[in-house]
């Protein structure tokens, strides 16, 4: 099955998000920081990440670095979601190898389903 960690510190976002990637036949499994992903990228390479961007706050800078230096770095595809504009972005995205596509909130669903879904099929292990 294929798998994907969601990444998101508000829990109604977090639950709808998951509720729509688990009716497409995806495994979500959830944690509200990027710590909580690393963790649980750790312990199962998902076949990619999906992470809520609102603000920087909740641990996305960190996570997408310490990513980016792990040995899942080309092989975990992080499709970010943020509320943030291209020049709030840019200087930490700069050079960052995992993140394959950045969307930007408010996105429809089904462009989040597509995004995943392309995440997935062209970056899987």
């Amino acid at each position: 099955m294929r798998s994907i960690v969601l990444v998101d510190d508000v829990p109604e976002s977090q639950d709808s998000s998951a509720a729509l990637l688990s009716a497409e036949g995806y495994e979500v499994s959830t944690a509200s920081d990027g710590e909580g992903a690393l963790e649980l990228i750790s312990k199962r390479r998902p076949n990619a990440v999906l992470f809520q961007l609102l603000e920087p706050a909740n641990g996305a800078i960190d996570f997408i670095r310490r990513l980016a230096l792990s040995r899942h770095a080309l092989s975990v595809p992080v499709v970010l979601v943020t509320a943030l504009n291209e020049f709030q972005l840019g200087s930490f995205l700069n050079g960052v190898p995992g993140v394959r596509k950045v969307l930007y909130a408010p996105c429809l669903p089904a462009v989040l389903k597509d995004t995943v879904a392309l995440a997935v099929r062209y970056f899987t292990r």
